[in-house]
């Protein structure tokens, strides 16, 4: 009798093993870590997110162009680095940890990936992304970006709620950048 409680036991635990399983599976999370952009234009990318974002660099590593020709138009004798930058602000609250800018950068005018890097900025359309960053003092941020010659698209303005003040501009791989300010005077109010 024991023998057979002991299998009932086991039997139970096997069936329920799955269930546990799927109950786990279902909780799929996600949160984006960095945003990646593939450029030929690395040096002007890490000075744009320095000079005008004050963003600093964290990572710079070179990368193996066979390994990364798996997922880069690259050719085997390229040069390709990955370089990872963040940026710091500490707002009323505390300090925001949030995603970080990233490049795989290519250094090779005659890889198919650079071909093409003359694309002229647009308005975003399908696939593209606009790529918010929260930031503090918002009017040096757009001083910064007109001394550059930076194209803006517009602001900074205050944005239909009246909780922020908003930019948008170019970066050199021609991505749309917003940039925003919270107002917290009148979010509070």
């Amino acid at each position: 009798m024991k023998l057979i409680s002991l299998f009932v036991a086991i039997g139970m635990l096997v069936l329920s093993v799955p269930k546990a399983h799927a109950a786990e599976a279902a909780k799929v999370q996600s949160l984006l870590l960095r945003s990646v952009t593939v450029t030929c234009k690395l040096e002007e990318s890490i000075a744009f997110y320095r000079d005008i974002l004050g963003q600093e660099v964290i990572e710079d590593a070179p990368q193996d162009a066979a390994k990364a020709a798996a997922f880069l138009d690259v050719r085997p004798t390229s040069k390709v680095r990955f370089v990872i930058m963040k940026g710091s602000a500490v707002y009323p609250g505390g300090e925001i940890v949030g995603g970080r800018i990233a490049f795989m950068g290519i250094d090779d005018p005659d890889a198919p990936a650079c071909k093409n890097t003359n694309v002229a900025n647009h308005r975003a359309r399908q696939s593209d992304g606009i790529h918010p960053h929260r930031v503090a003092n918002i009017d040096e941020i757009s001083r910064r970006a007109r001394a550059k010659g930076v194209e803006i698209l517009f602001g900074p303005r205050r944005s239909g709620t009246g909780l922020s003040r908003n930019m948008m501009m170019f970066d050199p791989n021609g991505r749309i950048v917003e940039v925003f300010e919270l107002e917290f005077a009148r979010a509070s109010e």
